[in-house]
């Protein structure tokens, strides 16, 4: 797969990440970049830092599709295809839509690997910021920072159970940049894993710059990441603090008109974006698959009837851009939200990619409105709603029932991004599909069983219930 990331010693770089016989969350990072050449210049950061962006999305099962399609897989959002000729790309229909999914499952396995090396080269990078003497030495350092809170972010909300079910279970090895810490083999628990990320995200932000766009993590982004973090620990709060502060950043705004939001997911193009994995027009990694991929002509996932049902087809921006008529199962919709044609070359079928959209201003909007109405403050949280609604085209919320509106508006706003995984788990909602299998709240399986391959490298214990 090509790669638009400048990389120093690429070559090197890549040989290193393909050598997985060892102990995957204990391998010592870049030992064969030379960091005493490479960190000497603000260049050698920043090819560091890009080279961990393309690490993540370097792998077919990594941040590519993963981070989409393992927890929409595992939602309400989605159907499986009644067509017996629309498959998923990346196997998610056949072993994670079915909840059959164990721990040799690849998917699974090939996100918990990409992660790891990234950390892996994160904390090289962390480790070097400390002692450089460049001027521009904390940037860099809150940037990777931040990184490594996102990384193992998204590794707790896979592999942990819902923080407020149990803060004391075990989640995922928590690596710093410490050679003495990356001896360490057990799991931290849930609680640890939410302090060190959070400790991360705090240390990070008043180094951290926004002169990165948003291709980068920048202190909008990890203001973002602690609104993110605090709203789902219950910590509503600092929920408010960090989601207003994130809003402060006038270069993100809401769009607010048809052609704008066609843009967004069309064309990667969008002032909502504050951070996203980019992905170039010469790089060819098929993230479009991740539901439907119109010029291959599979539509591995129909819309769910629950979900079609909260949108007001008429007004809502949101519904043509979100959702097209499947066009085999009849009185159906697929997905098309992340079936993006920026890259798309229907002359030799290729479905092209996406940039991956992971943190956006909407849902910050949201995280006031639900955090504001938790701390009885209903007029702020209306308030924050409303502002949601209008850009939408909807009219401002004259119901009774604002807290089941707010978690409807997360829904229909953030459908097939990943969040409603998480709902369901923070919420204790269970999962429930109509006449297919589903989870009880709080079910062992919301927390995806740690690799197989991992177990057998460092003993660490395999989560409950597989």
């Amino acid at each position: 797969m090509k790669t638009n990331i400048k990389l120093l010693f690429t070559t090197v770089l890549v040989t290193f990440l393909s050598a997985c016989t060892d102990d995957i969350i204990n391998k010592e990072p870049l030992d064969e970049l030379s960091p005493e050449t490479l960190f000497q210049t603000d260049g050698g950061f920043r090819s560091a830092l890009d080279g961990v962006y393309g690490v993540m999305k370097q792998d077919f099962f990594g941040y590519s599709h993963g981070i989409y399609s393992i927890p929409e897989a595992i939602s309400d959002d989605v159907v499986g295809s009644s067509n017996s000729k629309d498959y998923s790309f990346d196997g998610s229909l056949e072993n994670i839509y079915p909840l059959a999914y164990t721990s040799t499952t690849a998917n699974i396995e090939g996100f918990w690997k990409v992660s790891y090396q990234a950390l892996n080269n994160v904390n090289t990078i962390i480790r070097q910021a400390r002692k450089s003497t460049l001027a521009n030495k904390n940037a860099f350092l809150g940037e990777a920072l931040g990184i490594r809170a996102l990384l193992y972010y998204n590794l707790y909300r896979f592999y942990a159970p819902a923080y407020n079910t149990n803060k004391t279970a075990l989640a995922v090895p928590y690596r710093f940049e410490t050679d003495a810490l990356l001896e360490i083999k057990p799991r931290n628990t849930s609680a640890e894993v939410i302090n060190y990320i959070l400790a991360d995200l705090n240390e990070a932000a008043p180094l951290a710059t926004n002169v990165v766009n948003s291709y980068r993590v920048s202190k909008t982004a990890i203001y973002a990441l602690l609104a993110r973090v605090s709203h789902e620990t219950g910590d509503y709060k600092n929920a408010i603090v960090y989601a207003n502060l994130a809003l402060t950043d006038t270069r993100y705004k809401l769009d607010t008109t048809l052609a704008a939001l066609q843009k967004e997911w069309d064309k990667d193009d969008s002032g909502e974006i504050m951070f996203r994995i980019r992905f170039e027009n010469t790089e060819v990694q098929y993230t479009a698959g991740i539901f439907a991929i119109p010029v291959m002509s599979s539509y591995p996932y129909l819309v769910s009837n629950d979900l079609i049902n909260l949108y007001d087809q008429n007004k809502d921006l949101r519904f043509s851009v979100y959702f097209k008529t499947h066009p085999t199962v009849k009185g159906s919709y697929f997905p098309k939200k992340q079936a993006g044609t920026r890259t798309t070359n229907a002359a030799t079928f290729d479905p092209g990619n996406i940039d991956l959209k992971l943190i956006r201003v909407p849902e910050m909007y949201l995280i006031l409105a639900e955090s504001y109405l938790k701390e009885n403050n209903s007029a702020a949280a209306l308030v924050n709603l409303n502002k949601l609604r209008n850009a939408r085209g909807l009219g401002d919320f004259l119901g009774a029932d604002l807290n089941k509106e707010i978690l409807n508006e997360r829904r229909r706003e953030l459908a097939f991004e990943g969040f409603r995984f998480t709902d369901l788990k923070r919420l204790g909602l269970g999962l429930a599909r109509v006449g297919d299998v589903g989870l009880s709240p709080n079910a062992d399986r919301f927390a995806l069983p740690i690799p197989q391959a991992e177990i057998d490298r460092s003993g660490i214990p395999q989560n409950p219930g597989y």
